[in-house]
This record gives structure tokens, C-alpha cells and sequence, in this order.
């Protein structure tokens, strides 16, 4: 290993696992899926019946109920039976668990997208003892939940007596501050779902979906812990995690994209190479929030490999181009990263340094704004179309909201003209805009910290506004309001409803006009 400290950052992680928080939600009504062409993703659900014809009463041993939670629920779900007669036979029923109308509606049996069939929530159930409670052994996230019993016999019929979903998440409501005064209405439901899909994500760790993939990503978690922190302000659950990513180092002290939870040490999954280099601005991030000076120089070394590795991939101030490595950026297709990617590695060394002042050893990495400030004039070089004013990268001169962000926060662009540049490619038509939530909430810290506040907030109502108009009860992992059927995965069935990534990162609790974001260049 190349960190002997390894070991001893798994045991401090596992010292901080969380204990959850339940809460029994029980279903509000009964409902099937409508086709409507006005509805996301053409589904909508509309009332079947009374829950009491459902819940309380007998039944036949074949039936099928499709229940509405009325919220989002991360938990087991939990069926209490009643029988008119010994159980002659094995009781076997089927439940669907679903996010959304859409999923509600698909037949998972055509599903044809390169992740793995298994995140889709069907299962089938076989009881020889019905009797008691039933909690299903797998954590499930759904609102919706089509259950059908099959299989029974002529000889007894049942009743369903109580159905729930015990939910769990590691945040403490209690905990939120409310909205500032000066939210509108619009805002303080952004805002709600906001909350819930972190809440939704805060289990034993920041999971980036609680239905997919169900594990720690290092660039969700970075977007994460700034929403936690002026919210549920759970730093020992941000700790934690950074604490896992450095026990998963390996051989060559890399911090992985992600994880796999396991013992005894986390396994490293994907690695991304704009989420490594940005390790040392997560722990700044943090040291800010907590003051943990201690726990932030026990991790430093870590923070400065991160930028060691990362650089070592550039030739003549350049990033080479590497088969074995994915530089993630944004989900949109055809982007061109390489500008994008050069501005992530400047803003890196800039941070890390910048943690390293804080601590007080500045001297170890000195040379880090040197290499900075050449990489930049290689950037301008390279990118910078003199006419336009806008960073062009690739073959055709691409112009896009990353590299214009990637290098406004990377200081290619004078300080006072770096809020200006975001502007005006926001408001450029021919721009290559973001594939998803995750790079608009990138946008809104760029925004943020060159102090455009009201700016940041106009672009929070305008995209995460349209996923309250659509009837979001969380928000999304993907969403092109255009294309309402779009998936990185080649079938929408598998996209995630409940994103990490997706939580607004655009803080509702500080009042109108005042930026104190916690991530930037001071």
C-alpha cells in the first residue's frame, strides 16, 4: 500500500458509521399507470379504488393492487397477513418497486441498457409461513409499488392487514434550517425536493442514488457535502467518506471515482480523473465547514498525491491522452474535454495550495502556482479565440459551458471578466449546454463565487424548476427537458429518480444578494 495509514483510515470510517433513522411510511392511495402525452415521460398515475379495498380486506389468493406512498421512500418495505385458514400451500406474491410513472408503466422484460438488469426493482416472493410481519430483506426506493399475489391456493383466502415501508436515511431533519425569509414559493419547493434527495442519499454513506448504484462517488459526494453543510450539517457522515476514499488508495495512493463498501478495506471502483484532482478542494471544503484541522492534516498527504498523479498524466503542459482513463466532465455526448479537464487540474493546484496555506505548510508545495500559472498560459494559448472571447476546444472550435467554467474557475480569464464569460455562454444558443444536473450545479458554484448570486439562482429556478413543474419528488439524475426519454445507459427504465448529484447545490438559507459559498478561490 502506498499510505501505511490505510488500515487505520477504515477502522476511524467504520467508527463513524452512522445510525439511522427510521420512519414508517405507509401508503396513500391506490393507483395505475395513464398514458398522457402531457406527462413526463408520457405516464401519469391516476386513483384505482379505495386503499380499503386493498388494506383490511379478504381477498382472493390471486389479486393485484398498485399502492401510492404519496414520497419518496428509501427502506424495507414491511406486509402484515391475516389468513381464513392454515396455508395449505407456499405463499407467493410479486412486488415492482418504482420511482416514477415511466417505470411504473415499463415492462422491465424488454429492458435493453448496458448496466445490469439487477437494479431494477422486481422481485418474487415464496413464504411457506406467511404469518407475522414480513420485512423484505433488500432496501428498496420507490412511491410506487405494484403488488400482485400469484400462486395460491383455492384452499384459504387472506387479508393484507398492514402494509409500510420502514425509510431510512442518516440526516436529522430537526437539524434543517429554514428557507431565508426572502424565498418565494418556488424556491422553498426547490429547495423541499432538494432536501429530500439528499436526505434520500445520506444512508451509510453519501450514496450517489439509493435505488442506482447504490455507492459512494467521489464527485457526488463533493456537490453533497456543500449542500450538507449550511443544511443537515452532518460532517461526521462527510468525514466519514473522505476517510473511505483515502483508505482505498491502493498501491499508487490514486483516491478512486468510487466504492465499493466492503471489508477488510473499501474496494476502488471507476477512476475518474477530474474527480481524483479535486480531493485536496474537498478536504478545503471541509476544514472550512468543521475546523477539523487535525483530521485535514492527517489526510494532506493524500490531497497532495492526488495533484502528484494527476499532473504526471500532462506532457509539455498538456494531458495526454490515455485509453485506461475516463474523464468524466458532464454526461453530455460529443463534449469536448480536454480544455475543460486542463482547467479542473489548474483549479486543483490552486486549492490544494490553498489547503496547504491553511495548514500552515505551504512550503511543501511552492512550485504548485508556478505550474498553475504556466498552465494557464498554455490554456489561453491553446483555447482562447480572441475574437469571440470564449474557449474553443476540439477539431471544430466546440464552445461549451465546461471549458468556458473549467477555465473562468481556473483564472484563465481576468478575475472581473470571469462572471461575464459564464453569462454570456449560458446566453449563447451555439453553446454545448450541460447533459444533466450535474453540470448546471457546477455553473452554480462557478457563479457563486464570482459573485453572481442572483445569477446562480435564476439558472437553479429555471432548470430545477422545470423538474418541480414535471412532479419531481426528488430530483433527477438525468434531465434535458427537451428529450424526456434520454439515457446514458440506452434505456430510460434504469436512470435513476433520486440523484446525489442532483441536489441543488445553490444555498436557499443565506439571504438574497449575499455569496458566502464555501467552495472557491478566496
Amino acid at each position: 500500500m502506498y499510505f501505511k495509514e490505510v488500515h487505520r483510515w477504515a477502522a476511524e470510517a467504520d467508527r463513524l458509521l452512522p445510525e439511522l433513522r427510521h420512519r414508517r411510511v405507509a401508503p396513500v392511495a391506490l393507483v395505475r399507470p395513464e398514458a398522457d402525452s402531457a406527462a413526463w415521460q408520457g405516464w401519469k398515475t391516476v386513483q384505482a379504488g379505495e386503499l380499503t379495498e386493498a388494506v383490511g380486506a379478504e381477498l382472493p389468493c390471486s389479486c393485484e393492487f398498485t399502492f401510492d406512498f404519496g414520497e419518496y421512500c428509501v427502506g424495507h418495505l414491511e406486509l402484515e397477513f391475516e389468513f381464513t385458514r392454515p396455508v395449505d400451500a407456499p405463499f407467493c406474491f410479486r412486488a415492482k418497486f418504482a420511482e416514477t410513472p415511466f417505470e411504473l408503466a415499463s415492462d422491465f422484460a424488454s429492458y435493453h441498457g448496458t448496466l445490469g438488469r439487477g437494479w431494477l426493482q422486481e422481485q418474487e416472493f415464496v413464504y411457506d409461513d406467511p404469518s407475522g410481519v414480513i420485512r423484505l430483506p433488500r432496501r428498496y426506493a420507490f412511491r410506487y409499488l405494484k403488488f400482485r399475489v400469484e400462486a395460491g391456493s383455492d384452499a384459504y383466502r387472506f387479508r393484507l392487514k398492514n402494509i409500510c415501508c420502514d425509510t431510512t436515511t442518516s440526516a436529522d431533519w430537526s437539524k434543517l434550517p429554514p428557507p431565508a425569509p426572502s424565498c418565494d414559493g418556488l424556491d422553498r419547493e426547490i429547495d423541499r425536493i432538494g432536501m429530500a434527495t439528499l436526505a434520500a442519499c445520506m444512508q451509510e454513506c453519501f450514496e450517489d442514488g439509493p435505488k442506482r448504484d447504490r455507492r459512494l462517488w467521489l464527485g457526488d459526494l463533493r456537490l453533497q457535502a456543500l449542500a450538507n453543510y449550511p443544511s443537515f450539517g452532518n460532517l461526521d457522515l462527510v468525514k466519514r467518506c473522505l476517510l473511505l476514499f483515502a483508505a482505498a488508495t491502493g498501491d499508487e495512493g490514486r483516491v478512486p471515482g468510487c466504492l465499493y463498501l466492503k471489508h477488510p478495506l473499501p474496494a476502488a471502483g471507476n477512476l475518474l480523473y477530474d474527480y481524483q484532482v479535486l480531493y485536496g478542494d474537498m478536504l478545503l471544503d471541509y476544514l472550512r465547514a468543521s475546523g477539523d484541522r487535525e483530521f485535514v492534516r492527517d489526510l494532506w498527504p493524500v490531497a497532495k498525491r492526488q495533484c502528484e498523479l494527476g499532473f504526471e498524466e500532462f506532457e509539455d503542459d498538456r494531458l495526454v491522452e490515455r485509453e485506461d482513463r475516463w474523464i468524466f466532465i458532464d454526461w453530455q455526448e460529443n463534449l469536448e474535454k480536454e480544455c475543460a479537464a486542463h482547467g479542473v487540474m489548474i483549479y486543483a493546484l490552486e486549492r490544494t495550495f490553498e489547503l496547504a496555506r491553511e495548514l500552515g505548510i505551504e512550503a511543501e508545495v511552492l512550485e504548485y502556482p508556478v505550474v498553475a500559472e504556466r498552465l494557464r498560459r498554455m490554456a489561453v494559448e491553446l483555447w482562447m479565440d480572441r475574437e469571440s472571447g470564449f474557449f474553443r476546444c476540439g477539431p471544430d472550435g466546440q464552445i461549451s459551458w465546461a471549458s468556458q467554467l473549467w477555465m473562468a474557475l481556473a483564472g484563465a480569464v481576468p478575475r472581473d471578466q470571469a462572471a461575464d464569460l459564464l453569462l454570456r455562454v449560458i446566453a449563447e444558443p451555439a453553446a454545448t449546454g450541460p447533459g444533466g444536473p450535474f453540470l448546471h450545479n457546477q455553473m452554480v458554484l462557478a457563479l457563486e463565487q464570482f459573485g453572481r448570486h442572483e445569477a446562480a439562482r435564476v439558472l437553479t429556478r429555471r432548470y430545477w424548476g422545470k423538474m418541480v413543474e414535471f412532479g419531481a419528488d426528488t430530483f433527477w439524475e438525468v434531465f434535458v427537458p427537451s428529450e424526456p426519454l434520454r439515457s446514458p445507459y440506452r434505456d430510460p427504465m434504469i436512470n435513476s429518480h433520486c440523484h446525489a448529484w442532483s441536489t441543488p447545490v445553490f444555498n436557499f438559507r443565506q439571504s438574497s444578494g449575499v455569496n458566502t459559498p464555501v467552495s472557491g478561490r478566496r
